[in-house]
């Protein structure tokens, strides 16, 4: 039975991914989704195919022009199997991997490391792992960090306490499957259980719900903290806030054997690290207040940054505040705790994203502290789910769960994308993990992790990728009605004329068919519209060389888009009355003014103008103080996402102070445009 080991984990990814799908999945389709060439899907099939026969198992079978699939009797033999799979498996780690495995070994390390010990846990040849080791001084460097060989000592990192913490808790959430599956060896596997155990007894007197992974590695680090002889220093008055709350005296009642300054490290954590909703005692002290108010400033200046409003604003508010009671324990302390996301949500909703980061910078003067990209990411996830793309029927009683361990934030944004995606569904709720229940009386559940026994289960990505979307298409087609009603009333047509053993196939393609219709009729929720080279016209671009007042300003720089219907009077009037009430608040730079309203108050379709005023305009300031506007833009939207890519070039534009007057300057409208395309390409 040798041959077992031979499954390595990307061939149990493909074969978990293939248990996990109703409908058939193509060598391309699997090869696009893990990022593989299809001759490495083939080779990894083979090989899964070795491990089946050597179980006795039917093999897998590559069905010309439809791919793999496999049915749900097999799927059960080959579940039941894998229960019994080794937890080793062969692992090829990738360069960033193999790097942060040497930063993470050296940081919690219980004795000397020397070249040999990480490249067997590397498994790599002796000139590749140099070459990590290189690119791993580099990496910490970047955090005023050092990486160095002593004699007697072996590999060390030197630097800030604190920041060797944080760095550690930063990379190490990446590699904690590997340590869990047996791909990495931990020093003191006995201890770490025994943390973890207690942490979870913690997570469950808190009634909390944790990043997932956080809590293993938290047992981890504190599994080696006799290795370490510095210890993390805290003011008198974060003693005091950490004090008296319920997490430093669980800890300090569990983890009797810590020195006081890792019990409250250890509760600062706990603290930092909740996904869920708290309670409302907590949402309620003095610190509540404070993250509310906040909460508040950064709703607001996303929505004026956005040009857009939120239907549900105090829902948002409400689920940020929570988000930040537990977050600026990490922003004001410097606990990091990674985001394995951040990567895809920058790919997915860059343009939401970067939007999102300037609303931050409002939230950063608020803190004094910076507040890193992995943190913005989060917060992208709680905007996104609550921008609304338009209305929705929920006429049908398809209901769907969403499990998603990584966050109420990343949960709404799924449940966002169905509720677009699947437009009659009736229900979509959330919940953690911790409280799934097989009788739960769902249509289908979608979770970011596998399920087993749930039959109904999609499989998902944190970030929700083509493929998942295809997929949970087609698994609710049969769940909307009119389509369902078509499939049925052309099946029962065509068995007069088509044999019975091909009826299968046929409806098979006719879901097929509708599904494509309804992606075909799907915007996706990362296509925020055209930027802003396709959309602002030589006709909406004037050179404006009299001066004038404000108000003249705001009606001479709309005059395009009101003449060609994509604005009525009416949302003019609006911009002027709020200008009169709320001062110059929508100058987005010193000298560029970005005139808007809602979309109710007359914007019929998307559009942008751009004036540059000779004479610059002066808007009074709610102070009484001015503002001089060279650069006046009228932005106009028909929902509330098809103009965030033009917000977002406008940033990217107007951050540079050089960029205004490159345009302000410019004597055609011509040579304004071309400017503009000329800045967007050089930023791309």
């Amino acid at each position: 039975m040798a041959i077992i080991y031979n499954l390595d984990v990307r061939c149990y990814e493909i074969l978990e991914q293939l248990l996990y799908t109703d409908e058939y999945m193509s060598v391309a389709q699997i090869a696009d989704e893990r990022g593989m060439s299809k001759r490495s899907v083939y080779y990894d099939i083979q090989k899964i195919n070795e491990w089946l026969e050597a179980q006795e198992l039917p093999l897998l079978e590559i069905e010309r022009k439809k791919g793999i699939f496999i049915d749900k009797t097999e799927k059960e033999l080959i579940r039941k199997n894998i229960k019994e799979m080794p937890a080793k498996l062969v692992y090829a780690f990738s360069p960033t991997e193999r790097i942060r495995i040497i930063i993470c070994s050296i940081l919690q390390r219980s004795r000397q490391l020397h070249i040999d010990d990480f490249i067997e846990l590397c498994q790599v040849s002796r000139n590749t792992t140099i070459n990590d080791i290189k690119e791993a001084t580099r990496a910490i460097a970047e955090f005023q960090l050092q990486l160095s060989y002593e004699t007697g000592k072996g590999y060390c990192i030197h630097g800030d306490f604190k920041t060797k913490r944080t760095v550690f808790f930063l990379y190490f959430n990446s590699l904690s499957d590997f340590y869990k599956k047996g791909a990495l060896p931990l020093d003191h596997p006995e201890r770490v259980n025994s943390i973890l155990n207690r942490l979870k007894i913690i997570e469950e007197k808190l009634q909390a719900q944790y990043v997932t992974g956080i809590l293993y590695s938290i047992a981890v680090f504190f599994s080696t903290i006799k290795n370490r002889t510095q210890t993390t220093e805290f003011s008198e008055d974060t003693i005091q806030e950490i004090a008296s709350t319920t997490e430093y005296r669980l800890v300090q009642e569990i983890f009797h054997e810590f020195n006081e300054n890792e019990k409250l490290y250890l509760a600062l954590h706990l603290l930092g690290s909740r996904t869920q909703s708290l309670s409302i005692e907590f949402m309620q002290d003095d610190t509540g207040t404070e993250t509310l108010c906040l909460a508040k400033v950064l709703v607001r200046a996303f929505s004026r940054i956005a040009c857009i409003t939120f239907e549900k604003e105090e829902e948002l508010t409400q689920a940020i505040t929570a988000h930040l009671k537990t977050s600026l324990y990490r922003y004001r302390y410097g606990v990091q705790l990674g985001n394995p996301m951040l990567d895809d949500i920058k790919n997915e909703y860059g343009d939401l994203f970067e939007i999102t980061r300037n609303a931050v910078k409002y939230l950063e003067k608020e803190i004094g502290v910076p507040i890193p990209d992995g943190e913005i990411a989060y917060i992208t996830l709680h905007f996104g789910a609550y921008i609304s793309s338009g209305e929705r029927q929920t006429e049908e009683k398809l209901k769907v769960l969403v499990v998603c361990p990584n966050g109420l934030s990343t949960a709404n944004m799924i449940r966002k994308e169905i509720l677009t995606l699947v437009p009659n569904i009736q229900i979509v709720d959330n919940i953690p993990l911790s409280e799934y229940k097989k009788e739960h009386g769902y249509s289908v559940v979608i979770s970011t992790i596998v399920i087993e026994e749930e039959e109904n289960l999609i499989i998902v990505h944190p970030i929700l990728t083509d493929s998942d979307r295809i997929s949970i298409l087609k698994k609710c087609m049969k769940y909307q009605s009119q389509n369902a009603i078509n499939i049925m009333q052309i099946t029962d047509i065509a068995k007069k004329y088509i044999p019975e053993q091909k009826i299968k196939a046929f409806k098979d393609e006719l879901v097929k068919y509708f599904s494509g219709l309804s992606l075909d009729s799907y915007i996706k929720q990362n296509d925020y519209g055209q930027g802003i080279c396709q959309v602002l016209d030589k006709r909406h671009i004037q050179i404006v060389e009299e001066s004038m007042d404000w108000k003249q300003c705001v009606q001479i720089a709309s005059r395009s888009l009101l003449a060609e219907g994509y604005i009525g009077k009416s949302y003019i009037e609006n911009i002027i009355e709020k200008t009169k009430k709320y001062g110059s608040y929508m100058f987005i730079t010193e000298e560029v003014v970005l005139l808007h309203s809602e979309i109710q108050d007359g914007s019929y379709q998307l559009g942008i103008s751009c004036s540059i005023f000779k004479e610059p305009v002066v808007f009074l300031k709610r102070d009484g103080g001015e503002r001089r506007a060279k650069i006046a833009l009228v932005l106009s939207a028909e929902n509330q996402v098809s103009h965030l890519k033009i917000l977002n070039d406008i940033m990217t534009i107007f951050k540079e102070e050089k960029n205004t007057n490159i345009i302000w300057k410019c004597n055609s409208e011509e040579s304004v445009k071309n400017n503009i395309r000329k800045m967007i390409e050089e930023d791309i």
